[in-house]
Parts: C-alpha cells; structure tokens; sequence
C-alpha cells in the first residue's frame, strides 16, 4: 500500500460512511443497479450494531479504506462485514482486516469464525484459510447461494 494505513475501531457516526463503502465495493463485482439497491436494505450498518459487537475500519490520512464487523453466531462469531474500498482492493487491506478480525475473535474467546460470503469472495476467504461449509439461500434473489465458510480458531 502506498500509505501507510491502521486499523481502529469503528464510530458509531461512521455507519453511514461504512454502508456507502459497502456497498462501493459490492459493485466492483458488476451487479445489476436492482440487484444493488436491494443489497442497499440488508447491508446498512446500523449504529446499534456498532456499538454491540466489535466492528473496525482501516483508516489512511482519514481516509476509510475497509471495515469489518462481527455478529453472533450460536456456534462461534460470524464477519458480518468485511469490504475494501474499490481504490483499495488488492492492497493488502482485505488481508489486513481479516488477520485483524481472526486475532480479535481469538481474544474473545470464539471457537471459530463464521462466514457467509458473497460468491464472488469466495476465493479470498479460502486464500485466508477458511474452509467451505455448505451454503445458504440468499435473501435477496431467489435460487441465488451463498458459500458458507468456517475458520477454526483454536
């Protein structure tokens, strides 16, 4: 990465700006405007979700350049959210966040880390060493799955 970047944890007033980035960088994958305005609905970061479970943005010279956040999940912790700003994919960024994110979940005590990815993410979560686990339906578009991917994290 060219500048030098951290990682902190998120502010509730950044909700708005974390859900624009979202969704930014959801349509990197070329989706249909309907498709994206539907994903608008499920992916608003709310600021209650901020402030009840761990999120974290990585940040340059103010600049939002990614973020993850996590959700319970009855067994272990589910990344609700983890997405790079479009300028910043391929950066390290992504890597960053989620090593960020697999180190947190371990302090908390989590057995493993959850992940229901968008299909074309898939990849980088295997990259990441998650393992597939199945899928589930999307809620957005009938017939559409989503992998499904565990991390172990003892």
């Amino acid at each position: 990465m060219d500048v030098p970047f951290i990682i902190r944890p998120a502010r509730s007033e950044e909700a708005q700006a974390l859900t624009d980035l979202s969704l930014r960088s959801k349509a990197v994958w070329g989706y249909e405007a309907s498709f994206m305005a539907r994903c608008r609905a499920v992916m608003t970061l709310k600021v209650a979700a901020i402030e009840a479970q761990p999120h974290y943005v990585a940040e340059a010279d103010g600049r939002l350049l990614g973020f993850y956040g996590f959700e319970p999940e009855k067994d272990g912790v589910g990344l609700d959210y983890l997405f790079v700003a479009p300028e910043a994919i391929g950066r390290g960024v992504g890597r960053a966040l989620w090593e960020h994110a697999v180190a947190t979940a371990r302090q908390l005590g989590h057995a493993t880390l959850i992940v229901v990815s968008d299909p074309n993410a898939e990849g980088f979560y295997r990259r990441m060493g998650a393992r597939p686990a199945g899928a589930q339906p999307s809620d957005l578009e009938p017939g559409r799955w989503l992998p499904v991917l565990r991390f172990p994290l003892g």
